[in-house]
């Protein structure tokens, strides 16, 4: 635990030397330059985010989506979690086929499919990350289900409980905190893939500030937005860590 923290410190140091290098290199010694923005610009265009590209709306915009739709999928699939460490039935063979598509298959294709299908929708986006989230959520939660301990559920079975309460005391508690890990990943994962269905499909979200800036040439605005997403995602990890301390601290 003690080199865990040792070594994420040093990470920090890292990071607060590159800040560092910026204002010195950016500010002082190539102000002038199409690399990175001065500091100063970027501390300067903040307020232009709010008049000129509605970042207020563009970015709750963003987070909603994220939040909803990773909360709504991990619940939907802890109540169809009996039906899914079933094996041979509609569920799992519906399954194992998207996990085949999701091999071969990149999510954003789907994505691009939903901006044809529904080009004026507000809810295509949240539709998109929904169905995302919760297909990564239930093909990992299957793949997880079959590593569980046996003893486990043998000691449920011979204190009398059914199959439902040993899926959902025994089977879902297991395999909760491997559930929650990978959401560490797949919250990366569905920020990456929002930003580039807003990008392309307009509307709502930080993808668009992304595509007015870069139609602007806006460099200050780019990196501003940029600062902002990795705050955004690097706070939304810290919740990810509280929750898993707080409701899956056990192995």
């Amino acid at each position: 635990m003690k080199i865990r923290k040792s070594y994420l410190k040093k990470i920090y140091y890292f990071i607060l030397a590159y800040f560092l290098l910026w204002i010195l290199l950016f500010e002082f010694i190539l102000p002038v330059n199409n690399f990175l923005p001065k500091p100063s610009i970027v501390i300067e265009s903040f307020p232009d985010m709010w008049t000129e590209y509605n970042l207020p709306s563009h970015y709750l915009s963003s987070v909603g989506v994220i939040i909803i739709s990773l909360f709504l999928a991990y619940q939907l699939v802890k109540i169809l979690s009996p039906y899914l460490i079933e094996k041979e039935n509609f569920v799992s063979l519906f399954i194992n086929s998207l996990e085949w598509f999701s091999e071969y298959i990149p999510g954003i294709v789907i994505g691009f499919l939903l901006i044809f299908w529904l080009p004026d929708s507000e809810y295509a986006e949240f539709i998109f990350a929904f169905a995302t989230a919760f297909t990564s959520i239930m093909i990992k939660f299957q793949n997880e289900s079959e590593n569980v301990n046996e003893e486990y559920i043998l000691s449920a079975k011979s204190l009398g409980l059914n199959q439902n309460k040993i899926s959902r005391l025994i089977i879902w508690n297991n395999v909760k905190p491997k559930l929650i890990s990978h959401l560490f990943s797949l919250h990366f994962y569905i920020w990456l893939m929002l930003i580039v269905f807003e990008f392309i499909k307009g509307g709502l979200g930080l993808g668009v500030i992304y595509r007015r800036a870069l139609e602007f040439k806006d460099l200050s605005a780019i990196f501003s937005v940029f600062i902002i997403t990795g705050i955004t995602i690097f706070l939304g990890t810290l919740i990810l860590k509280f929750i898993r301390k707080k409701f899956a601290f056990w192995n």
